[in-house]
C-alpha cells in the first residue's frame, strides 16, 4: 500500500516540478539573465572576471537614463567584432543630444558629465575634439576606462533595440594576480550593486 502511496506522489507533483521549470526558464529568457566581464573597458565599475546579473526588463521596456550601464549587442556596421558580440557600457548620451568629446571632458547639451562613480581614467583619449549629436533610436555609449575601450566612439551611436538590459549586481567574481597565474575569488565584490 505504501508503493500506491509513493506512485500517487510522484504524479501529483510531477506537473508542479514542470511547471517550476519552464517558470524559472522562461524567467531566464525574458527577465534576467547572466553576463560575465571580460576586459577593462569598465574598470573600475566592472572588473574583467566579475560576473553580473541583467535585467533584461530595461531592453523590453525602453526605460534608460543617461548614465545607466547596460548590456548590448553590437550593432552589425561595426567592424572589429562580430555581430551580435555582447558588450557592457555606460550610456553618455540620449536620442537628441549634442556631444562634445574632449580633452577636458564630455558634455552632453552644453552641460559637462560627471566621471563615471567608480573610475580612475577620467579623461577620454581622443585626438581633436569629437561633436556628435546623437540620432533618434540610438544612444551613445563609453566604457568607464575611456582610454582603454571599444565603444561609440569608434563605431557610433548604438540602436536602441541592440540593448538586452541592465546590469543589477556582481554575484561573483574572480580574477588573476598580476604577478603570477594565480586565481583569487574577489570576496569584496560578491553581490555588489552595479551603479
Amino acid at each position: 500500500m505504501s508503493k500506491g502511496l509513493a506512485d500517487i506522489r510522484v504524479r501529483d507533483l510531477l506537473p508542479a516540478a514542470l511547471a517550476a521549470i519552464v517558470l524559472a526558464l522562461l524567467l531566464r529568457w525574458l527577465v534576467v539573465g547572466t553576463y560575465t566581464i571580460p576586459s577593462h573597458s569598465m574598470e573600475n565599475t566592472l572588473l574583467p572576471g566579475d560576473n553580473i546579473v541583467v535585467s533584461k526588463l530595461v531592453g523590453l521596456t525602453g526605460n534608460i537614463e543617461r548614465g545607466d550601464i547596460i548590456l548590448f549587442s553590437l550593432p552589425e556596421d561595426a567592424d572589429r567584432h562580430s555581430s551580435g558580440d555582447l558588450f557592457v557600457k555606460r550610456i553618455i548620451g540620449l536620442p537628441g543630444d549634442s556631444l562634445v568629446i574632449s580633452a577636458d571632458g564630455i558634455s552632453a547639451n552644453n552641460r559637462m558629465l560627471p566621471n563615471p562613480p567608480e573610475s580612475n581614467h577620467t579623461q577620454p583619449t581622443m585626438g581633436p575634439v569629437q561633436v556628435t549629436v546623437v540620432p533618434e533610436g540610438h544612444v551613445f555609449v563609453m566604457g568607464d576606462n575611456r582610454k582603454n575601450s571599444w565603444d561609440s566612439r569608434y563605431w557610433g551611436p548604438l540602436p536602441v533595440q541592440n540593448i538586452i538590459g541592465k546590469p543589477l549586481f556582481i554575484y561573483w567574481s574572480r580574477g588573476s594576480s598580476s604577478s603570477d597565474s594565480t586565481v583569487r575569488i574577489r570576496w569584496n565584490r560578491f553581490f555588489k550593486r552595479i551603479l
